[in-house]
């Protein structure tokens, strides 16, 4: 082979498209930075902050809430609840009138209908993390769970 024509091929091999694994190396790397930027993110907040569903033990999905809590988990949480068990109305959704923090137990309470009594839902945490207590709403008690997402 001339030195013109490995010049050439050489050109042409440097100017192709990087191979595929060349390409998955670098989205998993772009994956990897993205995941490790959200975890940061995420660790300047307090340990209730995000999305949450109160379900019943048999799984139904009664409310969603969106909590803030700031960093550090002791300043007062802050929320709002949406009904999942009513089409997507005006007046399914509202702020989340009391939110009292313990060591282990978390307490909400909101009105979901005007003029009706507060719903209130008294939650225990175990070691695991995990949620479970008592909705109280229309003078009915129901044991339920609370759930990420």
């Amino acid at each position: 082979m001339n030195g013109g024509r490995a010049a050439l091929i050489l050109t042409a091999l440097a100017l192709a498209p990087a191979p595929a694994l060349a390409q998955a190396d670098q989205d998993n790397t772009v994956d990897a930075r993205i995941r490790a930027s959200a975890d940061a993110a995420e660790s300047y907040q307090g340990p209730l902050d995000g999305s949450w569903t109160l379900v019943t033990v048999t799984g139904q999905r009664l409310y969603a809430f969106e909590l803030v809590d700031k960093p550090g988990g002791q300043s007062p949480l802050e929320g709002v609840w949406r009904d999942l068990r009513r089409p997507s109305t005006p007046g399914d959704i509202g702020m989340i009138d009391t939110l009292t923090r313990g060591a282990q137990s978390l307490i909400l309470g909101f009105t979901a209908t005007s003029g009706a009594p507060p719903v209130t839902v008294e939650l225990k945490s175990d070691a695991a993390g995990f949620w479970s207590g008592e909705l109280k709403e229309g003078g009915a008690d129901t044991q339920v769970q609370m759930r990420r997402g």
